[in-house]
């Protein structure tokens, strides 16, 4: 898309890590028109085994962006009107770029996976699709002068069944359990990946986190809530993020980033 100016302050950080060799994250945005903002988080797999020539998350989230602006440049009121269709669309077009990847050579990429988040921002209301264990929270302020964090999107991993059938307890159980890395949904991790779809109005003052497991497995979401409030920008509170996690030794990649409804 030509370079247009956003409404929306927005920008995030990705970063190797500890203890990894390579960013399997990745994170883009894409400017639809002033007041449409897209934004995609995607954590990867399986790139070692072909030497990380590819990254299946570049090439979901890629797909995605260019999945949805081929869509708005055809036919804008398509995107406004049928904007969860629309991602649903994207995503699964990017579930089956995947796919062709594996069919094609499946000693090189038959581990490839994605997991992923995409957030469209239409004037005053979002919409969602998502797939995996990234994840995306909504910051709000209250009457009160308080503010709560909502997590959005919902993990798609076996620990999170275990947690909804009553067999494991949800927080500090749910974030040490090794099940929390085996997804029931996400690109290339099952034949037919589930897609959570949501969307709602924005309000004032409302703020868009975009994490990846490297951030939101290490720092609950209270403190995300608090790192972000206490930072004067995106930089800053993703930074922040991504530092908090490095103390706390979360051995993954590791990626934040924040759209700012003002």
């Amino acid at each position: 898309m030509d370079s247009i100016q956003s409404k929306f302050v927005y920008g995030g950080t990705t970063d190797y890590g500890s203890g990894r060799e390579i960013n399997e994250d990745f994170l883009t945005f894409s400017v639809l028109r002033e007041d449409i903002l897209l934004g995609v988080i995607a954590d990867g797999a399986g790139s070692r085994q072909c030497g990380f020539a590819f990254q299946p998350a570049v090439i979901a989230a890629t797909e995605i962006v260019s999945v949805v602006e081929r869509m708005y440049k055809s036919n804008p009121e398509i995107v406004e009107q049928y904007p969860v269709e629309v991602l649903s669309e994207a995503v699964n077009s990017a579930n089956r770029s995947i796919g062709i990847f594996k069919v094609a050579n499946e000693d090189l990429y038959s581990g490839f996976g994605v997991c992923l988040s995409v957030c469209l921002v239409i004037g005053g209301r979002f919409y969602l699709a998502h797939c995996g264990n990234t994840r995306i929270y909504l910051i709000r302020h209250m009457q009160d002068g308080s503010s709560k964090i909502i997590q959005l999107t919902h993990d798609h991993t076996k620990a999170a069944e275990m947690v909804a059938e009553g067999t494991l307890a949800d927080g500090e159980e749910y974030y040490s359990h090794p099940a929390r890395y085996t997804f029931t949904s996400g690109l290339g991790f099952v034949p037919d990946p589930e897609i959570q779809t949501y969307s709602a109005r924005l309000k004032h003052g409302d703020l868009l986190v975009l994490t990846s497991d490297g951030i939101h497995y290490a720092i609950k979401p209270d403190a995300i809530r608090d790192i972000i409030l206490q930072s004067d920008n995106w930089e800053m509170a993703s930074k922040s993020l991504i530092d908090g996690a490095k103390m706390l030794k979360m051995n993954d990649n590791m990626t934040a980033a924040i759209i700012y409804n003002f």
